[in-house]
């Protein structure tokens, strides 16, 4: 009887911890859903205290948030499930030993170059990104810029993309080696 009890209390707190610490959007949709849309983005961490952990998407006019992958040189985010909308970078996090944990976030909407809309599916690059650290007075805290670059390109990121595990056997082989086929062009 006590087991039981023991067990239920542990279930439902469980069940209440999930539900609070995630205000999570998505992935409930398939990733080869053909009106799905890949979004991604790079950001060169290599002044910062920490490389990325994590990232998110925000949806503009809706609660919640999109996670995005993070590839494993802490620098390349992609999110392949996303539906139509409009959506911008809101924050990117970080850890290390001495570093501790960071909390990178983006400008509001209006005021961020990350913002994209998408109308129909396809793949939206929000470009190139570099983290540089802004100097303050000796008592202010630390506080950093994330200022556009126009290297690596598109083209280089979806060659780089096109290896990240999550696309192999997915919609995506495909609609990535379309892409790079039509920027080739250009």
């Amino acid at each position: 009887m006590m087991h039981t009890l023991y067990r239920s209390a542990l279930l439902i707190l469980v069940a209440l911890l999930a539900a609070c610490g995630s205000s999570s959007i998505g992935p409930e949709r398939d990733i080869n859903d053909p009106t799905n849309s890949l979004v991604f983005a790079y950001v060169d961490m290599s002044e910062a205290p920490t490389k990325i952990d994590g990232a998110s998407l925000k949806p503009q006019g809706e609660e919640g948030y999109w996670h995005m992958n993070v590839a494993k040189d802490g620098q390349l985010l992609s999110q392949p499930y996303l539906p139509p909308g409009a959506y911008q970078l809101s924050q990117l996090e970080g850890s290390g030993f001495f570093a501790g944990n960071n909390v990178y976030r983006f400008p509001a909407y209006g005021r961020n170059e990350t913002a994209v809309r998408i109308q129909k599916p396809g793949i939206y690059f929000l470009g190139s990104y570099r983290y540089t650290k802004v100097k303050t007075g000796f008592f202010e805290g630390g506080k950093f810029a994330i200022e556009r670059t126009n290297q690596p390109t598109e083209l280089e990121l979806l060659q780089r993309l096109e290896k990240e595990s999550w696309v192999q056997g997915t919609q995506w082989e495909a609609r990535i080696r379309n892409r790079m086929a039509e920027l080739r062009k250009k």
